[in-house]
């Protein structure tokens, strides 16, 4: 026992880098398989801090704590064989198991005392890997100063050969010691908003694919019928944003910031709807596809005036060379919107009077398609250059903050937020040194004057400040 505390405290040492001596190195065998018994309960016990509430403990997590040994194990016999050293192996393998239990247990208060200051580390799961990363690239050339007599080019292709080895544990998915419930066998809508962390080869909601497109057409009937009616005496506005890209909250920001702008600056209470991917949203908001668009406008067409009333379409995601708009949640085979279809759907709306916003790459594309005699269209850029500020890291892009957070809450004069807008994005460009994406407006006397006509009536209400929700 005594002996399997000096390697604890030997793995302790190395996770802050600090060496042992020759003569510490080497160690029992049996120790590794010890570590990895008392790694599976820390792990468990770590996801526990973090699972959600309702999610009920998975022995699958055993079989990644197994795969994360045989990889350090595998790691330290090549850097062993290339050192010709191979009877030091089992050692590292103890040493480096030992230290990994510290740093998960490092990692975890880490993101305790930032939690603190409002910050939680493992909202930014690629940042995380990067660290380990570099971390065990760092212990294993450590470790190998102990070796007596190294080469240096022998060295570097064993930390080489070894950090290659360990890669498959920082790019490949993991089974987790916690899973969530069973699948209800009712078709009732379940909340999901615990279900926030996924990558792209999971499904981390609790219904299928098939299920969650069939429950669309009654949360999109539910919208629509929370819109208030048109006022038949006045010009009313209705507004309707779409956030395409289900992976970064950066679109969920600013969709529902839009929609809460326009409801207290804009006086729209009850006549904005959104739509919008994110996990967790899918309970209470309809999903941003081409379908849920196509007849979200018929909808909004039905309680608004179309001759008399204004529609504005704020669209928020990635955007391609080919000039079509991102739209996915979790890889779902959802169809992408070009310019054609957009323009396809507005049309068959019978909506006369628009405002069409596109904040995306490339969405100077979509101006020829959507750009009549009674349309204003806003773009984020040319169409032949991309534009900025979209990220896991970002709450907000620079044209939707810009034009939302910063125009609009000084003006209600559209025509004038753009030009506000754009030159806040030139600007911000060229301090940051970046490409100009060169912000784009088609707009006609006809749509300014009906504008005009709408704002006349405005009594706008207070600016509304900015708060992100915390980065998923």
């Amino acid at each position: 026992m005594q002996s399997f505390l000096q390697s604890l405290l030997l793995g302790l040492r190395l996770a802050v880098l600090r060496l042992p001596s020759a003569a510490q190195l080497l160690r029992p065998g049996v120790h590794f398989w010890l570590l990895l018994i008392l790694q599976i309960f820390s792990t468990a016990i770590i996801a526990g801090f973090y699972a959600p509430p309702d999610y009920r403990l998975d022995p699958m997590g055993v079989q990644s704590d197994a795969f994360l040994a045989l990889l350090t194990l595998a790691s330290a016999i090549i850097a062993m064989a290339l050192l010709k050293r191979p009877v030091l192996a089992w050692s590292l393998a103890v040493l480096w198991m030992a230290a990994g239990l510290w740093i998960s247990w490092l990692l975890v208060l880490i993101d305790w005392l930032l939690q603190r200051a409002g910050v939680a580390l493992f909202d930014y799961p690629h940042s995380v890997r990067a660290v380990l990363a570099l971390w065990w690239l760092a212990m294993v050339w450590r470790t190998l100063q102990v070796v007596p007599a190294v080469q240096w080019r022998r060295a570097a292709a064993a930390v080489l050969a070894a950090g290659l080895s360990a890669l498959p544990a920082l790019l490949l998915p993991l089974s987790s010691y916690y899973a969530p419930p069973p699948l209800a066998a009712s078709a009732e809508i379940v909340d999901w908003s615990a279900t926030e962390a996924y990558t792209d080869t999971d499904w981390p909601l609790r219904r299928s694919p098939e299920q969650l497109l069939a429950a669309q057409p009654a949360l999109l009937s539910k919208a629509l019928a929370q819109l208030q009616p048109q006022d038949p005496d006045r010009v009313d506005a209705y507004l309707l944003a779409f956030g395409g890209d289900g992976s970064e909250t950066v679109f969920k920001n600013e969709v529902e910031y839009v929609q809460a702008m326009f409801a207290q600056r804009f006086t729209m209470q009850g006549r904005t709807l959104g739509l919008l991917n994110h996990p967790s949203t899918t309970a209470a908001v309809p999903l941003a596809t081409l379908t849920n668009l196509r007849a979200a406008l018929a909808g909004i067409s039905e309680v608004m005036d179309p001759q008399q009333d204004v529609l504005i379409l704020f669209m928020t995601s990635h955007g391609s060379q080919e000039h079509e708009l991102y739209v996915d949640l979790l890889g779902l085979p959802l169809d992408q919107i070009n310019p054609d279809q957009l323009q396809d759907a507005l049309r068959d709306s019978g909506i006369t009077w628009k405002v069409a916003v596109v904040s995306a790459c490339y969405s100077g594309g979509f101006i020829d398609a959507l750009g009549d005699s009674t349309t204003l269209v806003m773009t984020a850029a040319r169409a032949d250059r991309p534009s900025f500020g979209c990220g896991v890291d970002s709450d907000f892009t620079y044209f939707g903050r810009a034009l939302l957070i910063e125009a609009l809450n000084q003006t209600v004069d559209l025509l004038a937020a753009f030009e506000m807008a754009k030159e806040r994005v030139r600007q911000r460009e060229a301090e940051e040194e970046l490409d100009p994406s060169h912000p784009q407006l088609h707009s006609t006397a006809l749509i300014e004057a009906k504008l005009d006509s709408w704002r006349q009536q405005l009594q706008p209400g207070p600016a509304l400040p900015f708060e992100p929700a915390e980065l998923e």
